[in-house]
């Protein structure tokens, strides 16, 4: 029986949580200078690194980096967008090209070799 905990699948999703945390942390570091912040960031930031090479190993590089590039680069958007109010100061291209990566991650998703274990 397969570990789950362990499907590539599940990594590229939770290398971009802890991507995305770790973005958004980083950013609140440099608002507010607090200690917790920054050790927390210190701490997710190299298990963020260590999943994305365990997809990598999985999936090959160019089709990790797109998988996993893409949805860090959402995450923090929608964080910036949903939390902190931040609609506003994308530009109407700007929302076109996140449109887009959403757009892409699906291809990726949906049109994905049947092989990957």
């Amino acid at each position: 029986m397969k570990n789950l905990l362990l499907s590539p699948w599940v990594i590229v999703i939770v290398c971009a949580i802890l991507t995305t945390l770790t973005d958004t942390l980083g950013t609140l570091w440099w608002e507010k200078k607090q200690t917790i912040v920054l050790l927390v960031t210190l701490l997710l930031a190299p298990i963020a690194f260590l999943s994305f090479g365990y997809v990598g190993s999985h999936f090959g590089l160019a089709r990790a980096s797109s998988l996993t590039n893409s949805l860090i680069v959402v995450g923090p958007i929608l964080v910036g967008v949903l939390f902190r109010q931040e609609l506003q100061q994308l530009s109407l291209i700007q929302k076109i090209g996140v449109g887009l990566i959403v757009s892409g991650i699906a291809m990726l998703t949906l049109f994905r070799t049947p092989n990957i274990s």
